[in-house]
């Protein structure tokens, strides 16, 4: 299984800075994938989202499959309260307006100027087995 990083660590400790200079960082080959869903319920352990416990199984089987070839976070948005937050910081700084979410970051040279490409699979794409697959191809 692949593990999320909780919504206190690396890609919100300077949201404001995050997306191309965290990219632009990595090796600029190959693309970041980034599963952003809901936190764990602490009643139940479990994401709070339906649609998110749903495309957790498929999510981890396709990319499990892949391990060494691609790059992969998983990044909770928060509890439910934080999520519904119009000023929620994934919302405000990444775009992500539905979770869950796959956004694939790549950067790409536009004419001598890098640029950040962003594609977004969104809820129930999540869950699609070939969409995941074509996705990260």
């Amino acid at each position: 299984m692949i593990t999320p990083i909780p919504p206190t660590e690396p890609l919100t400790s300077s949201p404001t800075t995050s997306l191309h200079p965290f990219l632009a960082s990595l090796d600029n080959d190959s693309p970041l994938y980034i599963f952003f869903t809901a936190s764990a319920d602490p009643t139940t352990s479990q994401p709070w989202c339906p649609d998110v416990r749903a495309a957790i199984p498929v999510f981890n089987s396709v990319f499990e499959s892949h391990p060494s070839e691609l790059k992969v976070m998983v990044v909770e948005v928060g509890g439910r309260d934080a999520w519904k937050d119009a000023d929620n910081l994934y919302k405000r700084e990444w775009g992500i307006t539905a979770i869950p979410t796959l956004a694939k970051y790549s950067i790409v040279d536009v004419d001598g100027t890098s640029i950040v490409a962003v594609r977004m699979l969104v809820e129930n794409e999540c869950g699609d087995v070939e969409k995941l697959e074509q996705f990260i191809r």
